[in-house]
C-alpha cells in the first residue's frame, strides 16, 4: 500500500476541458472596464468628428491641376516641376492663369 504512486490515482477533470474560452465568456467584460471603455471610445469619436475628413482637406490642399494631364498640384512650383519632368516639350503656363 506505501508503494503506490499518485499516477495510479484517476485523474479529476475540471470543468473546462478546452483551451478556448466560450464565445459567452468572451463578450463578458467587467461593467467598470466597459463604462470606461465607452467613455474611451466616445472621446475619441468626438474627436475624430471634430477634426474633420482627410479627404476635404485634401480637396483644400490641391488647387492646381495640370492642364496637360490633369493632376492636381498643391502650388505653382510644383507644377512646374511636374512640367520639367513628365511634359518636358511643353511649356508651362504662367501662374497668372490660375485662378487663386
Amino acid at each position: 500500500f506505501w508503494l503506490r504512486s499518485s499516477a495510479s490515482r484517476p485523474l479529476q477533470r475540471s470543468a473546462r476541458t478546452h483551451c478556448r474560452p466560450c464565445p459567452a465568456e468572451d463578450t463578458m467584460v467587467r461593467g467598470h472596464a466597459k463604462e470606461k471603455a465607452q467613455e474611451a471610445n466616445a472621446k475619441k469619436m468626438a474627436a475624430m468628428k471634430k477634426s474633420g475628413s482627410q479627404m476635404e482637406a485634401r480637396k483644400e490642399g490641391l488647387k492646381i491641376v495640370c492642364p496637360a494631364c490633369k493632376a492636381p498640384m498643391t502650388n505653382y512650383k510644383c507644377l512646374q516641376q511636374h512640367y520639367d519632368s513628365k511634359h518636358p516639350k511643353e511649356t508651362c503656363p504662367p501662374e497668372d492663369s490660375f485662378a487663386k
